[in-house]
């Protein structure tokens, strides 16, 4: 028999949430959890539909330790995926309609907080986190325990492409800079038709390094075109490579930019899904669209 130790398990288990607050954060994503376990006590011996007998000693205190330490990790994970994007953690309560309630509402008031690690060492370590506030205030915080250090040093040009290629494949919308979509087409002949995807950039949120007298920023635009049933059917990347003095950026930030893609398909049902982002700022923002070309 292999054993494999419970916390072996539970350390990968926290390490995939961790990735999950990472990617949830980056977007603006919070999640709430519901235990939906309700008023809970730790199952030992299994359930009656399965119980331990027929194994040895040594195997029933195996399987029961699995046990407990599945169950704790389910509520553990919940609560830090809640507490690490900014949501909240409904348990150890059987009125789960409070629950779903809660987790519906809106916050008052939140605050998105921030730091830079110093020295950090690329070995996987889990570093805690602690956010007090300074006073004796009558408020309570709740924010991120902590966090895993990468295991190698991220490419920033890797991780972009990561991201894009994330958020093409997902439905959600990203409103981190301000982007509207529009398609057109026009058919050359009844089988055939040309679809224009049309991208206006604000550039008001976009931020710029300063070098030599100008703004730089790089502008990727990513577009996917998925037929009715969800597969890709086409798609292309465009880079605007922005080196703007300041008169330039000014103008621009009064008319924002426009990006035109086009794209040969047939007569169909389309989904359109946009995705942009920044090199400097590595904000993004995602948008869906719709068109139908007639027969």
């Amino acid at each position: 028999m292999v054993f494999v130790s419970p916390g072996f398990i539970l350390a990968q288990l926290f390490t995939e949430a961790s990735g999950i607050i990472d990617r949830a954060t980056r977007t603006n994503i919070v999640i709430d959890t519901i235990d939906a376990r309700g008023l809970y006590t730790p199952d030992v011996m299994g359930d009656i539909a399965n119980p331990p007998g027929g194994l040895t000693s040594r195997a029933a205190g195996i399987k029961s330790l699995y046990r407990t330490t599945a169950q704790a990790a389910q509520s553990e994970i919940l609560d830090e995926l809640a507490a690490g994007t900014g949501g909240t953690y409904f348990h150890n309560r059987n009125d789960l309609d409070v629950g779903l309630r809660q987790a519906v509402a809106a916050p008052a008031v939140s605050y998105v907080l921030g730091f830079s690690p110093q020295n950090l060492k690329l070995n996987g370590a889990y570093h805690t986190l602690k956010v007090t506030l300074i006073g004796k205030q009558k408020y309570s915080v709740q924010a991120r325990r902590g966090y895993f250090a990468p295991r190698k040093a991220q490419d920033p040009v890797e991780t972009a492409k990561q991201e894009i290629q994330e958020a093409i494949f997902s439905q959600d919308e990203i409103g981190d800079l301000p982007v509207d979509l529009q398609t057109q087409f026009f058919k050359p002949d009844p089988s055939q038709a040309k679809l224009s995807v049309l991208a206006h950039l604000d550039l008001k949120s976009v931020r710029f390094r300063k070098a030599e007298g100008r703004n730089l920023n790089d502008i990727t635009l990513a577009t996917a075109i998925f037929d009715e049933n969800g597969n890709l059917v086409t798609g292309g990347e465009k880079i605007v490579e922005m080196r703007l003095l300041d008169g330039t950026r000014e103008r621009l930030e009064r008319s924002g930019i426009n990006v035109k893609s086009s794209f040969d398909v047939k007569p169909g049902s389309y989904l359109v899904r946009l995705v942009v982002r920044d090199a400097e700022g590595e904000q993004m923002a995602a948008k869906n669209g719709a068109v139908v070309i007639p027969n």
